[in-house]
């Protein structure tokens, strides 16, 4: 199908006309097929229909017009609550064609590649678009906007083909935009050129004197300085030397569309476009390839110099380039260089030439060689020449190219076939050479007739700064570029530079870049501003600093000397995080400083907000520091990550770098890192459902702790041991040890660690069904925080802990609110525990859509946080409160989280999956599995002591027996339940035994 609206209204399939019947369906097509791509509302095509007066059937009559359309075009209409949307290719209607060839045009590495595309994008018109329907809208909106894509193209054609050589067609082309557009000098300029180069010189005088005429008596003024300019030329009688010193387009030109379409407009506004980047980022060939596109806009030439701001010796200064730049526009230079900068400005004054200064070293470099007058300018540098701002210049940086623009490089250079063969070695070797062009180009010379990509791969593993040059090539080196960039630096930039090459992986802030230079702030802030400037470090976000993956390699393997000491930076990350844990883990205690630590030197945080933000910018930074950190120094880095263990780093990760630690310790004979390294593992082990492993971790700990006199430590591992013991499921005896650890803290001052202990004690009471002791020692635990002044974090755990408890009471309303509140904190709505705990509550209250809300922001932050329990957990609880799954899925669900329960060792929430799944099971119908579930969850909860899971699978098998007709079972069962709940103090739970009993 062929739908035509460049012209009248048309549509043809297979050659044959299909007609549009009237004014009102051709618009509405016409303006569907202008808007391709889009969705276009019911309003906009009322507006093009009737404008300001519509009937008040308008809607209707839209909507019957579009059905109809749909008839006529096969139901290639779609419709959303956006609008309407013609569904056919692009290529079959005809103003996207025409865009798309007006773009291959402005593409094209040669100008009659451009000339070819443009004019068959010109063919495409047949009159006025949409030409006779529609209102004065349509013509304002729709084909005014067309029209001038039109007429800005069959300029940019006119160009092309003077510089072809082809001036006797120019002003037959333009002739229309003259007579339709008067007062526009562009139309009238080209067609000047085209006369006066075709020899017809009289011709081209004449049509200036007309136009001169024409502006005076339209508009009382002359032409403009384009057409006085060309006129003077003329009138002079001579033919200008015409330079053509660009450099030859790049073949196989990939990417950058977006910054290629920024400098051409740059150049056409008569702004000095600045392409700044890193080193071999591709700024040259950039460059070169945007001046082959606007090369038609200047016919009076295009100048090219290599200002040799990077390479082998000196820049070029001004004085030696003017009278090159003079030589190739035929103008002998005159002695001095102050006469030689004002010829050269006066002879461009009157030209119109394109000037590209590549590879500038500064703006001092640059700034005396920018012409005035109709001149484009192009300059490269790995400076940003922020100074060339006042003589109005923009910057365009270029990045990094995307994996996929990596991806077509590599397969213009070594062939398709190679990449489409293995494009995972392709993937691997672009990641290898930092996606950055000149790395690839280089890569791509070397695999030139050579078979085996991933033996070149194993090279650039090997050894990347040899393998990613061309042999006989001095130039043709990533290490050659990045040198010269070095090379440039003043000795205190040189300096920093080099000690980030200490860290691998980090990035810096102006504080972690003065610790690393042994330096204030204000001047970290001065050098870092010069590297950003030199493109060797990229300024990624506000504040903070990175290096390129290669120019860190460069950094670390070619500049780093011996004096260079990264010891100031591990003291500030050091420092800085045990400042940050006391406030974001309040009860978390570490070992006290001694002066074989290194010297204090940290950031001061106002609260927990501001050490939050700090650790969330800086925990990749922090794992870096411990990469490269030896001794004493690691371990009391990975010692502060126990504060951070629930959120900020998975505990996977703290458990192998605690035992890196605890192996460094241990060859060290530090009796201190071993007991902390112990301690560290055997939070990470419980964490991760591992407390059979934390059990021996802490039992080490405890005894390095004792050796060392701090009993503190020993204490603390004691209590975790307790928590860790209850796990297990022995909640009897795991209470009773706690009410003696809460004795033995009860000897010392108040403290967060009796208030931690506290709260531990209250979570096995509720687990093993005494929720009115539960509660009264967390309410203790709040006071005695409140008490000391902890910072606010805590309440959000605290309220989570509360709300369990008084949901476990059957107090709901009590419960829904401690949810509520806690989840107002930041943290606790990032606590996939405290969310699902919530949709609980809101479930049995009876409100299903908010209980399905919460219950889905726990699984989604679960999942992001990457801790299997707690994702089971959330899983679990969306399939018992969401009804609008399908039975078959959630009960799917449940016993997948029942499954990988079993080879944990966490009873109590085997035990309450088990009974969730047996609820369910009995909601939909299928009672065989509910009595099974809620057996093992009774056998389960009974060893155990889990008290009120133990009424609950009483109750669901009272339910069971109650549907299969086994009346004394049921009675017996549904009593014993509310037995328990009344004991213990479970009401809700209780009245839900007493319905059976009632029922019966």
């Amino acid at each position: 199908m062929d739908i035509r609206v460049l012209g009248p209204v048309e549509v043809c399939d297979s050659g044959a006309e299909i007609p549009i019947e009237g004014a009102q369906q051709q618009c509405v097509l016409g303006l569907l097929a202008a808007s391709h791509g889009a969705y276009v509302p019911v309003d906009r095509l009322i507006e093009a229909l009737w404008e300001e007066d519509p009937p008040k059937t308008a809607k209707t009559i839209v909507q019957l017009k579009v059905s109809q359309l749909r008839k006529t075009l096969g139901g290639r209409i779609a419709s959303t609550t956006a609008g309407y949307s013609l569904a056919v290719p692009a290529d079959e209607v005809d103003v996207c064609r025409f865009r798309r060839l007006a773009a291959e045009g402005r593409a094209a590495n040669r100008p009659e590649d451009a000339a070819a595309a443009w004019e068959r994008a010109l063919s495409l018109w047949r009159g006025q678009p949409l030409q006779g329907v529609g209102t004065a809208w349509v013509d304002q909106r729709v084909r005014a906007p067309l029209t001038r894509e039109r007429s800005d193209l069959v300029e940019e054609y006119a160009s092309a083909l003077i510089e072809l050589g082809r001036h006797r067609e120019v002003p037959a082309l333009v002739q229309e935009l003259r007579d339709e557009e008067p007062l526009r000098e562009t139309p009238h300029a080209l067609a000047m050129t085209a006369l006066w180069h075709d020899g017809r010189t009289a011709e081209a005088l004449e049509l200036f004197h007309g136009v001169q005429r024409l502006l005076a008596g339209e508009l009382g003024v002359d032409p403009g300085p384009r057409l006085r300019d060309l006129h003077q030329r003329i009138v002079e009688g001579h033919r200008p030397v015409v330079p053509r010193q660009l450099p030859r387009d790049v073949a196989g030109f990939v990417g950058r569309q977006a910054e290629i379409t920024r400098v051409r407009e740059l150049v056409r506004e008569g702004r000095v476009a600045v392409v700044t980047g890193a080193a071999g980022i591709g700024k040259s060939a950039l460059a070169v390839h945007v001046g082959h596109q606007v090369a038609p806009e200047f016919p009076d030439g295009q100048l090219h110099v290599d200002l040799n701001g990077y390479g082998q010796g000196e820049p070029l200064p001004p004085e030696r380039v003017l009278p090159r730049l003079l030589g190739a526009l035929g103008v002998p230079a005159p002695g001095s260089t102050a006469e030689q900068l004002d010829l050269y400005r006066s002879t461009l004054a009157t030209r119109r030439v394109l000037l590209l200064l590549d590879n500038a070293a500064d703006a001092e470099q640059v700034r005396p060689l920018l012409p005035g007058g109709s001149c484009g300018v192009i300059v490269t540098s790995r400076d940003t020449l922020r100074g060339l701002t006042l003589q109005g210049a923009q910057s365009v940086r270029l990045a990094t190219l995307t994996p996929g623009e990596a991806r077509d490089l590599l397969a213009d250079l070594v062939g398709k076939d190679v990449v489409h063969t293995d494009p995972e070695a392709v993937a691997e070797l672009a990641e290898l050479c930092g996606h950055l062009p000149l790395a690839l180009a280089i890569a791509g010379a070397n695999l030139i007739g050579r078979a085996d990509l991933r033996e070149y791969i194993k090279e650039l593993h090997t050894d990347r700064w040899s393998t990613l040059a061309v042999e006989g090539d001095a130039q043709a080196t990533v290490a050659t570029a990045f040198a010269s960039s070095y090379a440039a630096l003043p000795d205190d930039a040189r300096m920093l530079f080099r000690r980030f090459g200490l860290v691998p992986g980090c990035d810096f802030t102006t504080h972690s870049a003065a610790r690393l230079a042994g330096t204030d702030p204000a001047t970290a802030t001065r050098l870092l501003t010069r590297l950003a400037s030199a493109h060797l470090v990229e300024e990624h976000t506000p504040g903070r600093y990175r290096l390129h993956d290669l120019v860190a390699l460069y950094a670390r393997e070619h500049c780093t000397a011996g004096e260079d000491d990264p010891t100031g930076l591990h003291a500030y990350y050091l420092h800085t995080a045990r400042a940050a844990a006391p406030l974001l883990a309040p009860s978390i205690e570490l070992l006290p400083l001694t002066p074989e630590d290194p010297p204090y030197d940290a950031e001061e945080f106002a609260d927990a907000d501001a050490a939050t933000a700090w650790m969330e910018a800086e925990q990749h930074n922090l794992l870096a520091v411990m990469d490269h950190a030896s001794g004493r120094v690691l371990w009391r880095l990975i010692e502060t990550l126990r504060a951070f263990m629930y959120g900020t780093y998975q505990p996977e990760v703290i458990a192998a770098l605690a035992a890196r630690g605890l192996a460094a310790a241990e060859r060290d004979g530090d009796l201190a890192g071993q007991a902390s390294m112990h301690h560290t593992q055997a939070n990470a082990r419980f964490v991760l459902n591992e407390p059979r492993a934390a059990l021996r971790h802490y039992e080490l700990a405890a005894e390095f702790y004792e050796r060392i006199g701090w009993g503190t430590g020993t204490l603390l591992t004691l209590t975790n041991f307790v928590v860790a013991t209850s796990s297990l499921g022995d909640f009897h005896e795991g209470a009773a040890r706690h009410e003696r650890i809460v004795k033995l803290w009860e000897a010392l001052e108040p403290s967060t660690k009796l208030a931690a202990t506290l709260e531990n004690h209250a979570i096995v009471l509720l687990w093993s069904g005494r929720p009115r002791e539960a509660l009264e020692q967390q309410l203790r635990a709040n006071r005695m925080r409140e008490t000391l002044g902890e910072p606010p974090a805590w309440r959000a755990r605290a309220g989570s802990i509360v709300g369990d408890i008084r949901l476990a009471m059957g107090d709901l309303d009590a419960a829904v609110q401690a949810f509520e509140q806690s989840l107002k904190s930041a943290h606790a709505s990032r606590l996939p525990g405290t969310l699902s705990s919530a949709a609980m509550a809101n479930h049995l209250k009876g409100d299903a859509a908010r209980a399905a809300d919460l219950a889905r922001r726990a699984v989604q932050t679960a999942r992001a946080g990457g801790l299997r329990s707690e994702y089971d957990e959330a899983r679990s609880t969306l399939a018992l409160v969401d009804d609008s799954i399908e039975l078959g899925v959630r009960i799917a669900t449940l016993k997948e989280v029942v499954a990988s329960y079993r080879h944990r060792s966490y009873p109590y929430l085997d035990a309450r999956a088990r009974v969730w799944l047996a609820e369910v099971c009995l909601r939909g119908g299928r009672r065989a599995e509910a009595v099974e579930a809620a057996e093992q969850a009774l056998d389960a909860a009974t060893r155990h002591g889990l008290r009120r899971l133990e009424g609950l699978a009483l109750t669901l098998l009272a339910r069971a027996d109650l549907l299969d007709g086994r009346l004394d079972a049921a009675r017996e069962r549904a009593a014993r339940a509310a037995e328990v709940h009344r004991e213990w103090g479970h009401r809700f739970d209780e009245a839900a035994a007493r319905a059976v009993l009632d029922e019966l």
